[in-house]
């Protein structure tokens, strides 16, 4: 399950236990309602288990969100973090 909340112009965009393919509209539903120049931040401290699709879907929120916006992951931990590191995510999301 994901949940989005809006305040201002911050997007929190808060991960259940699974990010993977199942999730795709869900995760996309919780950006797309953000207007332009939104800051987003991705909690995935629930999160257990990331698939490729996952990494996918990271991706298609930075091309949403633009070069100009800002995106956060916060909370990675256990294996969703290694994958990250493995895909080299650090280079272009601000992983905390």
């Amino acid at each position: 399950m994901i949940t989005s909340e809006l305040d201002g112009a911050r997007c929190t965009i808060i991960l259940g236990p699974r990010f993977d393919f199942s999730c795709r509209s869900e995760f996309r539903a919780a950006y797309s309602k953000a207007p332009a120049g939104t800051a987003y931040w991705v909690d995935m401290s629930q999160v257990k288990y990331v698939d490729s699709a996952a990494l996918g879907m990271l991706l298609l929120l930075r091309d949403h969100a633009g070069e100009l916006s800002r995106i956060t992951i916060t909370g990675c931990h256990g294996q969703p973090d290694q994958v990250l590191k493995i895909a080299n995510f650090h280079r272009i999301f601000r992983i905390e």
